[in-house]
């Protein structure tokens, strides 16, 4: 029989997180004794201000809110919490960044590409550990903190082995065979390791049982996929931007256009696609021609995988937890990231 639960509190906007997260940068440490402060604002303060105040959509923050309320939490959670776990993931866009060679993030250049690779990848780096360290401020109770500590380490690590697999695999190294899997182990290590983290990270703080909390995990996982493979797909189509577009195929990185044309199409007609990518890597070919036939091979409903996997781990959700208000809230924020990766 369903639980009966507290009424969720409404998500917090996108720009309130943004704020949250730059207000919360200025409560660091100033600069240590006897270094100038224009030294330190240069060095560390001025960069990540500047970057976390970049719009992002910011719903890894907004699924721990939803996961603390399907914990059965009327309270309101711990505000730094949420924020927690998107330092956490700007800190991996600006490391991902430079591992990918990306020219751009949120609308601007990429971090790197104003402050150097080192300043960037230190910055990177350091809000990792400015995250995990957060969790000891929050008055949490040890347990609870000591499990948070372990989910948050465990996905950061996950993360890195999945960006390891990415670095790595190229489409033109691959069997069609072999392409689907390991596109899902990328995108399970990547994207949804650190969905999955928030999810769970909301549902632990919030006292949740092992049952729920797995449920809770395992639905974070599908979702980050989901939106990976939305991702995948806006660069493909050239709606994540022109400079984007199509930067995936130029780099012959593993995506699910491939993995889905791979299931699609007869080995031959594959094999040539993979042909074709792989002298794109070095530079030859059109990139564009390319982008247009593979769209084309996903068929007249690219984005129906899509939608497939959201409804089925929703509906998953749905049949373990009972009716619950979060579950709306889930289901708008789902509709909101569709339109943006659109």
């Amino acid at each position: 029989m369903p639980v009966a639960y507290a009424r969720t509190r409404p998500a917090s906007p996108t720009s309130t997180i943004d704020d949250s997260l730059t207000a919360l940068l200025r409560g660091v440490r100033p600069a240590p004794a006897g270094v100038p402060a224009s030294l330190w604002d240069k060095a560390l303060i001025g960069p990540t201000t500047e970057y976390l105040s970049r719009p992002g959509k910011c719903f890894r923050g907004r699924l721990v809110s939803l996961a603390w309320s399907l914990a059965g939490r009327e309270e309101e959670l711990p505000a730094t919490l949420p924020l927690m776990v998107e330092l956490l993931h700007v800190g991996s866009l600006i490391v991902d960044d430079i591992e990918d060679g990306s020219l751009q993030r949120r609308g601007k250049a990429a971090l790197h590409r104003l402050i150097g690779v080192p300043s960037a990848l230190n910055i990177g780096n350091w809000l990792y550990f400015w995250a995990l360290g957060l969790l000891a401020d929050m008055e949490l109770a040890p347990k609870i903190e000591l499990e948070s500590q372990r989910l948050c380490l465990d996905a950061v690590r996950v993360c890195h082995e999945g960006q390891a697999l990415d670095l790595a695999a190229r489409i033109d190294d691959l069997h069609p065979s072999e392409v689907i899997s390991v596109c899902r182990a990328i995108s399970e290590s990547k994207t949804g390791a650190l969905m999955g983290m928030a999810a769970e990270l909301g549902a632990t703080a919030g006292g949740a049982n092992e049952e729920l909390r797995n449920v809770i995990r395992t639905f974070g996982v599908q979702l980050g996929v989901g939106l990976q493979m939305q991702n995948d797909l806006s660069e493909l189509t050239g709606a994540a931007g022109p400079i984007k577009h199509p930067e995936d195929l130029i780099h012959g990185r593993i995506t699910w256009p491939w993995a889905w044309a791979a299931e699609r199409l007869s080995a031959t007609k594959f094999d040539a696609l993979q042909v074709r990518g792989a002298k794109l890597a070095v530079g030859s070919g059109d990139a564009a021609v390319l982008a247009a036939d593979l769209l084309v091979a996903l068929g007249p409903d690219p984005l129906l995988p899509v939608r497939t996997l959201l409804t089925t781990a929703q509906r998953r959700l749905t049949e373990t937890v009972g009716p619950h208000p979060a579950l709306t809230a889930i289901r708008a924020e789902l509709d909101r990231l569709v339109i943006n990766y659109a």
